[in-house]
């Protein structure tokens, strides 16, 4: 399984920085976008959504949001609003821990709008990015944060763990492998605030802690969607990506890191605070 999922990575990460830098927007944007309309096609498994004209349609509203979003770019920042409010409810019901099913984001109509609010952020946050002043390579650090947190969680959880994080929702995952992946995404965030971006000292801190709290909220969005397929009673989203299962296992952290990390940016340094 592990030769597999770094197979799967040699491949994939070179294939999506490579697009992130030398693509033209409308190219990445369309290579973004199939990955997210075969997510929206494993997030009807998961929301419950049996008949094939149903799950068509669905995905078809996805897609046609993403799109109404990149041409109405003044509907970005509600999206990322409510995005971020649905993480914070996610949080929520995680910490009050009732049984999996219960809840407002595990019913159907509660799948049925965070699939939006999942997978809508993940296409259009690094189209978004991108396009600010050196945007690429602020687009690549996010991502750098969520690979890098997932990465040093397994690693660390594998030669550390003991206490588990999630036992009802993934029983793999423990504190001592969230502190790993955090440890990644500060050396991270240090390295790129100092040598890429250059803060300074007050600039640095705010990145650092933004950095933090984004890898902590990528630990939620794998939490989440490990429930709805606890809920759904299946192990992976789908086989599209070996060693990895479906899109879904692929992104699941990164649905909930890039909303947040990209409000608190577009809000703290882009200009006038706006978009």
């Amino acid at each position: 399984m592990l030769k597999l999922r770094v197979l799967s990575a040699l491949v994939l990460v070179p294939l999506v920085v490579w697009g992130l830098f030398a693509w033209p927007q409308p190219v990445f944007a369309a290579f973004l976008g199939a990955f997210i309309v075969v997510g929206a096609w494993e997030w009807t498994v998961l929301s419950g959504i049996r008949a094939l004209p149903a799950r068509l349609l669905y995905v078809t509203l996805i897609a046609l949001a993403g799109v109404a979003v990149l041409r109405v770019p003044a509907l970005l920042q509600p999206l990322l609003i409510a995005a971020a409010a649905f993480w914070l409810l996610a949080f929520i019901e995680h910490v009050r821990g009732r049984a999996l099913d219960s809840g407002v984001l595990a019913s159907f109509p509660g799948k049925l709008v965070g699939g939006f609010l999942v997978l809508l952020p993940a296409w259009l946050v690094p189209l978004v990015l991108r396009e600010l002043p050196d945007g690429k390579w602020l687009t690549l650090v996010l991502m750098l944060y969520v690979w890098g947190a997932d990465t040093g969680a397994y690693f660390a959880g594998h030669r550390f763990g003991r206490h588990k994080l999630a036992p009802r929702v993934s029983p793999g995952k423990t504190w001592e492998g969230v502190a790993g992946g955090l440890v990644t995404v500060l050396i991270v965030a240090l390295l790129a605030g100092v040598y890429r971006f250059g803060f300074g000292p007050a600039a640095l801190a705010l990145w650092v802690a933004l950095s933090l709290f984004t890898g902590l909220v990528s630990v939620l969005g794998d939490l989440f969607e490990s429930r709805l397929k606890r809920i759904a009673g299946v192990k992976d989203s789908g086989t599209l990506i070996p060693g990895h299962g479906g899109v879904l296992d692929r992104i699941d952290a990164f649905t909930a890191a890039a909303p947040v990390f990209a409000l608190a940016w577009l809000l703290w340094r882009a200009p006038a605070g706006g978009l």
